[in-house]
């Protein structure tokens, strides 16, 4: 004998079993993106953790060869104080005023910190000196392209001078500029490094005349046998310093 219960009892035990099932689809699909999120949020950590590696291995190796280019050139300029070499190029800030054979003195290292990454890193290293003339300087230029490129030389030369505008009394037209300085020239290479990259710039300026080298190494390339050449380039000796890095510019005055 078979019983047979009133379909009207059958309806609540349905809807019961349907809001189950529907309630555990739901929980599957909510664990299913929860585990996809994991998944990203550990890939994220992961790539966080090698970047933080290798952000600290390019900081050392960066601080490193600051320190040794620093290290250098403080020996390196106690050695050039006492032979005072003579630069091999001419300075001309015009066609009629060009200095030659003039050697450099006052050589002198420096560095420089900034904050960085929660820590104190090198800014920037410098190796400074001088060219001395001796010669006050009193030049007048009245044609633009001879003013602008005298000024462009000026500045690249580091002299302390005050152009002086000479106007015409009754119109205000330009007459002529005048430019007055004692012509002492500096001379410098200044290393800027980029932590980020482990890369370095190194800017020559004034060492075989008037003008700027931009050569860009890395900074696990910046040994003592780069120096070395650095350092002949700077006495007017044969020097590979140049070919071994990327020039990314070079500029004449």
């Amino acid at each position: 004998m078979t019983l047979r219960y009133p379909q009207r009892l059958w309806g609540p035990w349905l809807v019961l079993a349907g809001w189950l099932i529907d309630s555990l689809l739901r929980c599957e699909s909510t664990v299913s993106f929860l585990n996809d999120l994991k998944k990203q949020a550990d890939q994220v950590r992961s790539d966080q953790q090698v970047d933080g590696a290798a952000l600290e291995a390019n900081i050392q190796a960066t601080e490193t060869a600051c320190q040794v280019a620093f290290k250098y050139w403080v020996d390196l300029c106690k050695q050039l104080n006492v032979l005072q070499p003579s630069s091999t190029g001419r300075y001309a800030f015009d066609n009629k005023t060009v200095f030659g054979d003039l050697r450099f003195v006052d050589y002198r290292a420096d560095i420089r910190t900034r904050p960085f990454n929660g820590r104190s890193v090198t800014d920037h290293v410098v190796l400074n000196c001088e060219l001395q003339t001796g010669q006050t300087l009193c030049l007048s230029k009245n044609f633009l392209p001879d003013i602008e490129k005298l000024e462009a030389r000026i500045i690249q030369s580091g002299v302390v001078c005050r152009p002086e505008a000479i106007r015409n009394p009754d119109n205000g037209k330009l007459i002529e500029m005048r430019y007055e300085f004692l012509a002492n020239i500096a001379a410098r290479v200044r290393l800027q490094p980029q932590h980020e990259t482990a890369q370095l710039s190194i800017t020559v300026d004034n060492f075989e005349g008037l003008g700027r080298w931009v050569v860009d190494f890395d900074a696990a390339a910046f040994t003592v046998s780069l120096l070395d050449e650095l350092a002949k380039w700077l006495v007017g000796q044969p020097s590979s310093f140049r070919s071994r890095g990327r020039v990314s510019q070079m500029t004449e005055f």
